[in-house]
């Protein structure tokens, strides 16, 4: 199962766990190009060392998954193939899914390989 998350109107990275846990999220893929956030909690180094501690896997893949960067149709099918076992979330800064490449291009691609996307939204 493949969900993705926006964390801009999250006030601390404790409510992030909260909705992961709550979903069955066991690994988190954080697909912006820069992994870096205003709101300090929401910085690579502090989800990297955070979220394995309460049984997450955290990921950045902004360098292949990133809205920045052409993604590439093989990384694309290895999500696909990656989700099938897991319960897997993309996260980027952008709350509302319109506007973010998690849905306007991986979702969006990832239809071919008969995958769907549930985009939660929060705030």
């Amino acid at each position: 199962m493949l969900y993705s998350i926006g964390y801009q109107l999250l006030e601390n990275i404790e409510i992030l766990q909260d909705i992961l846990q709550e979903k069955g999220i066991k690994i988190l893929l954080d697909v912006r190009s820069r992994p870096y956030s205003r709101k300090g909690s929401f910085n690579k180094k502090v989800l990297e060392s955070f979220l394995p501690a309460v049984g997450i896997e955290y990921n950045w893949v902004g360098e292949i998954l990133g809205g920045f960067s052409e993604i590439d149709e093989d990384d694309i099918r290895k999500l696909a193939g990656w989700q099938k076992d897991r319960v897997v979330c993309l996260m980027c800064m952008e709350v509302d899914p319109d506007r973010c490449h998690r849905k306007n291009d991986i979702a969006e691609r990832l239809k071919k390989y008969g995958v769907s996307v549930h985009h939660i939204v929060n705030g």
